[in-house]
């Protein structure tokens, strides 16, 4: 990803979940999603494998681009607790690096209701750069 806003990776899964980058500065990242009937469980809510998809691609864009540097990374640990169920039409994912070092690094993530800001979960993330 560069400076400029742009759309998910092409492969299969960045393109099922559907999400836009809306928001990217050092060491920080937001996502928006639509909760289609694709996202969705019997329930009628967004399903929680989709809300931590959603929590683990923000933690890792957040510090992939931290200190103006591009970085792959991947996932070691992510915790989640949800909060609530997830009814909102559109759905922000954001993500934050809490630290960094030479090899790893762990962001704080959530995902909230676009409108209301009511946060449907939230968690921690540590991941290794390549």
């Amino acid at each position: 990803m560069n400076d400029t806003l742009s759309p998910p990776p092409a492969d299969s899964y960045h393109r099922f979940l559907d999400y836009d980058v809306v928001e990217r500065s050092d060491g920080f990242v937001r996502l928006a999603m639509n909760g289609f009937n694709h996202h969705r469980n019997r329930g009628d809510y967004i399903h929680g494998g989709v809300l931590m998809s959603l929590m683990d691609i923000a933690g890792i864009m957040a510090g992939g681009r931290a200190s103006g540097e591009t970085r792959k990374a991947v996932t070691v640990n992510l915790n989640c607790n949800f909060l609530s169920t997830a009814m909102g039409e559109t759905v922000h994912a954001e993500g934050r690096i809490i630290r960094k070092g030479r090899s790893m690094f762990f962001s704080d993530v959530r995902v909230v209701d676009a409108e209301s800001g009511k946060i449907y979960s939230s968690g921690q993330g540590a991941y290794k750069y390549l």
